[in-house]
């Protein structure tokens, strides 16, 4: 039975080039927070080269330098480094499905799969104790009160913020009487396209609301435009996901490719 007094945890965020493994998008960045209990014992942020370019939205969110990271090592260097942080550590992870999706495709192009059997998605373990408008890893730290003045990458932000949001978390969880390993599961390789489409919990949201969403879409060519949608449907087509929405601006249905959408936010106000 594990004692969250003094088990290992390792506290991970994943940055990518885009929203999907299934269509060519590959890990640029890997942040580790690894914990005794509480205790931070080491720390560690890895650039990458995916071989490959950021798309708009990815670019927006990481604002990752595109040169640094074509001098960065491949995955394929990384992986001593990254199975010696991870290895006998509870995972834990905000949305761990859509992060982990992309190591195991990374793994899987070298000819491995991989099981991580002591893992703590802190997304579910909100959902399912918790009441809340969001779930997005800022709003659960506004939420907890938990705050983080580390001056990071966005990667190793993310990474200390949820570790923050866990602890808080299970502070909170402690009149249940429930030990650590109930909250445990384990993650293994999915399948692809039976177990769906997985996204960042604040895109999965704001699609999902039911309300109108303001957008800002960059198109192939990189001109920005601003526009009112109703989403309709998230669609994997053969190049790429693409949400389907009636455009309130142009007043008829469009469908545009997800990591083009560079900002998105939900109307307020109306039900």
């Amino acid at each position: 039975m594990f004692d969250i007094s003094n088990a290992r945890f390792a506290f991970l965020d994943i940055e990518t080039t885009g929203l999907s493994p299934w269509f060519g998008d590959r890990i640029c960045q890997i942040a580790i927070v690894i914990t005794e209990g509480r205790r931070i014992k080491a720390t560690v942020d890895l650039l990458l080269d995916p071989e490959r370019d950021l798309s708009p939205a990815a670019s927006h969110v990481n604002g990752l330098d595109v040169s640094k990271l074509s001098a960065a090592p491949k995955f394929a260097e990384i992986t001593g480094q990254l199975e010696a942080s991870l290895k006998d550590a509870i995972i834990v992870c905000h949305n761990a499905k859509f992060d982990l999706q992309f190591l195991d495709n990374e793994y899987r192009k070298l000819g491995h799969s991989v099981e991580y059997p002591n893992l703590i998605d802190t997304l579910l373990l909100a959902r399912d104790n918790y009441d809340l408008e969001s779930y997005s890893l800022q709003y659960l730290a506004d939420a907890f009160h938990v705050s983080n003045s580390l001056q990071a990458s966005h990667a190793m932000t993310d990474a200390m913020t949820a570790k923050n949001v866990f602890f808080a978390m299970m502070d909170a969880l402690k009149p249940n009487g429930k030990p650590l390993d109930e909250y445990i599961g384990i993650y293994n390789s999915p399948a692809w396209p039976q177990d769906g489409v997985y996204l960042p919990t604040e895109l999965s949201e704001a699609i999902n609301s039911g309300r109108r969403l303001f957008i800002k879409y960059m198109d192939k060519d990189g001109s920005v435009s601003e526009r009112w949608i109703s989403p309709t449907e998230v669609m994997g087509l053969t190049d790429y996901i693409y949400l389907k929405a009636f455009c309130h601006t142009r007043e008829a249905e469009r469908t545009f490719r997800l990591d083009r959408i560079i900002e998105v936010a939900v109307e307020v106000g109306k039900e």
